[in-house]
């Protein structure tokens, strides 16, 4: 492939992953507030049942039902936020990866315009090409910073 269509394909697969991974975060937000709205409802509807009923028990029935409720939307909702939690990290890596482009190249042209000699440019190259294939997450690793799946 010639580097304007590789480009292209890449690009592409750049918007499919971002728009994948901000529907997945809308999604996600949404049905938390779903999750969350539906389970404050039911606690409110065994609440009244638990207040309207004649006897004891029938509240006690009410009520741990009106727990047991808000108690499971609580959890479905919190799994829906840990979804979100996730797109959110995966959108913020696929932000940051221009930026750490940008640092390659500025190293690189550093190393190129600082008059080294051939030797030295050499050894400088071969240092920036084994940061840039370890990855982001190899540096974060090394330094103790959290990684994008930390965050």
């Amino acid at each position: 492939m010639t580097l304007p269509a590789l480009w292209a394909v890449t690009h592409s697969r750049l918007e499919l992953y971002h728009d994948i991974a901000l529907g997945q975060a809308r999604r996600s937000f949404r049905d938390a507030q779903w999750a969350s709205a539906l389970g404050f409802a039911l606690l409110a509807v065994f609440v009244a049942f638990a207040l309207r009923s004649g006897t004891t028990a029938g509240s006690v029935v009410a009520g741990s039902m009106g727990a047991v409720a808000a108690a499971l939307a609580g959890y479905v909702s919190r799994t829906f936020v840990k979804s979100a939690e996730t797109a959110a990290a995966h959108l913020h890596a696929y932000f940051e990866q221009p930026l750490e482009f940008s640092r390659y190249l500025a190293a690189e042209r550093i190393v190129r315009d600082c008059g080294l000699d051939e030797s030295k440019r050499a050894e400088a190259l071969a240092a920036l090409v084994s940061v840039i294939a370890a990855g982001p997450h190899a540096l974060a690793r090394d330094s103790g910073e959290p990684t994008v799946g930390a965050i």
